[in-house]
């Protein structure tokens, strides 16, 4: 008798089952059909980002190509002078699409900076240095663009900012920094040519102390017998 009552309750439960799916069965399959068109809809989203990703990253390499094939040119020759054109042109037109924030658009201002510093036009390439510097402070991008920056201040006569920004790199990324001994070493060269020979004469002891093995701590002991 009970096992009566189970199958009763089975089939009226699959009777309303059946009744439900019946009365609403337009709004079940429009249901299906909507999700089965967000998930196409989101591969085919997926597929399209992946393509473009992987077509800035194609671009990317050819810029880098050119730049390495524009290097070894002789500075002198039409050729070289028609390559730089060319590559200024090409990276130009790359950073439309891909912000400096970004690691393509870092990189490509980055290679557009080493350019116009082989040209020794300090100016664009030292606003270009700093710019990815500013862009990318806390990742590897910032001390080394910083450091860049610098040197193309120098060279453009503003030892000012050059100071500025060696001594910012140290104080800001320290011991940690692969650039650090660089730094440490030129703000001190810059702190004796300004006549600060005190403050020079500490940051070479710092730097020989912290990087005894370093290329900048041989010269800058040098520069210490000078004291």
């Amino acid at each position: 008798m009970k096992k009566d009552k189970e199958i009763s309750r089975a089939e009226k439960l699959a009777q309303k089952t059946d009744a439900f799916l019946g009365s609403n069965k337009k709004i079940l399959v429009i249901i299906l059909v909507v999700i089965l068109l967000i998930l196409v809809g989101v591969g085919i989203g997926t597929a399209i980002y992946s393509k473009n990703i992987n077509s800035k990253y194609d671009e990317l390499y050819n810029l880098e190509q050119s730049y390495s094939s524009l290097i070894v040119l002789d500075e002198s020759s039409n050729e070289y002078n028609t390559a730089v054109s060319e590559f200024e042109s090409e990276a130009e037109a790359f950073l439309q699409g891909n912000k400096i924030d970004s690691f393509l658009g870092a990189r490509a201002t980055l290679l557009l900076a080493d350019v116009k510093f082989l040209e020794e036009n300090w100016t664009e390439s030292y606003e270009l240095y700093l710019a990815v510097a500013e862009a990318h402070d806390d990742d590897y991008y910032g001390p080394l663009c910083y450091i860049n920056a610098a040197v193309a201040a120098e060279n453009n006569s503003d030892s000012n900012e050059a100071l500025r920004l060696y001594t910012y790199v140290w104080d800001t990324y320290g011991v940690t920094c692969p650039q650090a001994p660089q730094a440490l070493f030129n703000q001190a060269r810059l702190e004796y040519a300004n006549g600060s020979t005190d403050v020079a004469r500490s940051i070479f002891e710092q730097l020989t102390s912290e990087f005894p093995n370093s290329s900048y701590s041989a010269i800058a002991e040098s520069w210490l017998l000078m004291f």
